[in-house]
């Protein structure tokens, strides 16, 4: 779920950026109507589909950040703490909050995702590196993007811990629930009331501590089920976990 009601300004990409889009006479989509940042060869080894693999930090139309995972086969996926400002007493996190599922396929001097909510996403190769365009649902791809700025592949390091974990309780009775995991630190589950909360690395492992008391430690060594060791709200963090889980990211 994305926040609609702002715009980002298109400064972010530079007025020269934004001059060299093609203006087709007719809104049908046609290869030529894709868009081409500059003077870059068409063969450009960075605009490559398969040098653009991996996970990307990006923002949203409110600039709020958000991660782009991007897979071989054509699946892509992101990882949010909710998208644009969050309203008051907005409740949980739900799974649309935290993540999104799309399909990337060429286009212009990059590549193109559109995802099941209707939104699109773009990483296209300008003379200054790699930009981020997006249109909301409805809006002309061949015209001005509702958002649009830079866009920063993340280091292997980082880029194997952020993305969405779907977290397996032991127990029936307790369904499974999500947690996503940010670029910048930031956390969210779909289990609290108030899901927020900040990851740190641990070595092999990630910890999360949650506004609401509870703690996480995801270690992610080994082939999925990961290991997740939880906390619950009041328990010694220093002794034994309230709970083990399996988990897998989505």
């Amino acid at each position: 779920m994305r926040f609609r009601s702002l715009a980002l300004p298109l400064l972010l990409v530079g007025t020269a950026a934004l001059s060299a889009l093609p203006r087709p006479a007719s809104a049908a989509p046609t290869a030529a109507a894709q868009p081409r940042l500059g003077a870059v060869p068409a063969d450009a080894a960075d605009a490559d589909p398969r040098r653009l693999m991996g996970v990307w930090s990006l923002a949203d139309n409110a600039n709020v950040l958000f991660n782009l995972r991007l897979e071989p086969d054509g699946q892509a996926t992101t990882a949010a703490a909710s998208r644009g400002p969050r309203p008051e007493g907005a409740g949980p996190f739900t799974a649309a909050d935290l993540l999104e599922r799309g399909r990337w396929r060429l286009w212009g001097n990059g590549l193109r995702i559109d995802y099941s909510s209707g939104w699109s996403d773009t990483l296209l190769l300008g003379p200054a590196g790699m930009v981020q365009w997006s249109w909301a649902p409805g809006s002309d791809r061949n015209g001005p993007p509702t958002n649009a700025g830079k866009a920063v592949r993340l280091e292997p390091d980082l880029a194997a811990v952020v993305g969405v974990y779907r977290i397996m309780p032991t127990s029936a009775a307790q369904p499974p629930w999500l947690v996503s995991l940010l670029s910048d630190g930031r956390a969210a589950n779909t289990l609290d009331a108030d899901g927020r909360g900040n990851w740190s690395r641990l070595g092999d492992a990630v910890q999360i501590d949650w506004v609401s008391g509870r703690r996480i430690r995801l270690l992610l060594r080994g082939q999925a089920p990961l290991r997740a060791e939880l906390w619950s709200v009041g328990a010694n963090r220093d002794g034994a976990p309230s709970q083990v889980a399996g988990a897998v990211r989505l």
